[in-house]
């Protein structure tokens, strides 16, 4: 049930997008503690975006889950923050990370709801 978005201004190789997909998966599993089966990750490259009046590297992601604890968010947000620094080579104070804690029956999966 954990989504991660990850959209940025980088003009990324499709190499460099299945590795980084690989990698955020079994990051959020790790860090949420969920089953990688059940974590989806989507890149997005090439964005057309401004941040801070300025088209530099940036990135954006959306962080959610059904029943995020409010405890984990910081931890994921450090976490993923050094996964873009790492994999992107984009600074810390280049990333927003929005975090949306669902409630399992607003979460449809396989023709029901968690």
């Amino acid at each position: 049930m954990p989504f991660l978005m990850i959209k940025t201004n980088l003009d990324l190789e499709k190499t460099t997008i299945h590795a980084l997909l690989n990698h955020a998966s079994r990051v959020v599993a790790e860090t949420v503690k969920k089953p990688e089966s059940y974590v989806m990750v989507n890149v997005c490259a090439n964005e057309h975006m401004v941040f801070g009046g300025t088209t530099l590297p940036t990135v954006y992601m959306e962080m959610k889950s059904v029943g995020m604890p409010a405890e984990q968010i910081p931890v994921l947000s450090q976490t993923l923050t050094k996964m873009i620094e790492q994999r992107l080579k984009v600074p810390a104070n280049r990333i927003y990370i929005e975090f949306a804690s669902v409630p399992g029956a607003f979460w449809g999966y396989n023709g029901s709801t968690f």
